[in-house]
């Protein structure tokens, strides 16, 4: 049995999302304090005509060993990969060791931005009416997201 106390994940549905931008709004506004996607952790992507994909880190940790200051760790408690502001140089290493491409660069502080899960409380879930995000157990994300990756593959087809 998995354990329930372990962190809850990021899942995106793809197929709910209607690229309203209200996630990236949110998420710019409770980290920076504005609404602006360029400081937004989450982005929406036009994959095709009419289907908008969410793309979200995932906390896989691939970023941790690429940063020469060690300024991106794993958070315990919630299990996000963080990055702390005061230790990074803004070099950028960690942006290509990240496999979905969610690490980005702040264009005031030129510091990485990237999801840190709002400390367990995200504020895009929140934010979207539309359920294209939520934040799940770990039991029940794995199986949301062997549904998205079928759910690529068949439009693929």
């Amino acid at each position: 049995m998995i354990n329930d106390r372990l962190p809850r994940m990021l899942v995106a549905h793809a197929d709910h999302c209607v690229s309203c931008g209200r996630c990236t709004l949110a998420c710019s506004f409770q980290k920076s304090n504005t609404f602006n996607p360029a400081k937004s952790r989450i982005k929406i992507i036009r994959a095709e005509p009419n289907v908008d994909v969410p793309v979200i880190c995932i906390h896989c940790g691939l970023c941790i060993p690429a940063c020469p200051t060690e300024a991106i760790t794993r958070n315990r408690r919630t299990g996000a990969v963080v990055v702390n502001e005061e230790r990074c140089n803004g070099c950028g290493q960690c942006i290509p060791a990240c496999p979905y491409g969610v690490i980005t660069i702040d264009p005031d502080t030129i510091k990485v931005i990237k999801c840190d899960l709002c400390d367990g409380s995200p504020a895009c879930v929140q934010a979207c009416n539309f359920k294209a995000l939520s934040f799940e157990k770990r039991n029940n994300a794995v199986y949301f997201r062997q549904l998205e990756t079928a759910f690529r593959i068949t439009r693929r087809l």
